[in-house]
């Protein structure tokens, strides 16, 4: 039974939550419109740069087979 009480207790905590973040991320964003862009797209940048590297260590040595033409109806 507690544990009944206790997942009803996280799911609230999740709900209310997200209907903190749901009313103050858009005015957050209305208010520092400029400064959250410039950091959003330092942030995709160094993202990018993190792929990449992630890409050529790591991705690149997957093996992967010859692939295969789709059928057209």
């Amino acid at each position: 039974m507690s544990v009944y009480f206790e997942l009803m207790m996280w799911i609230f905590i999740v709900f209310q939550t997200a209907f903190v973040l749901l009313h103050t991320v858009p005015v957050f964003y209305e208010k520092y419109e400029d400064q959250v862009d410039a950091f959003a797209e330092k942030a995709m940048i160094e993202i990018k740069k993190q792929y990449a590297v992630f890409d050529a260590k790591v991705l690149s040595k997957i093996p992967r087979g010859p692939l295969k033409d789709k059928k057209r109806d």
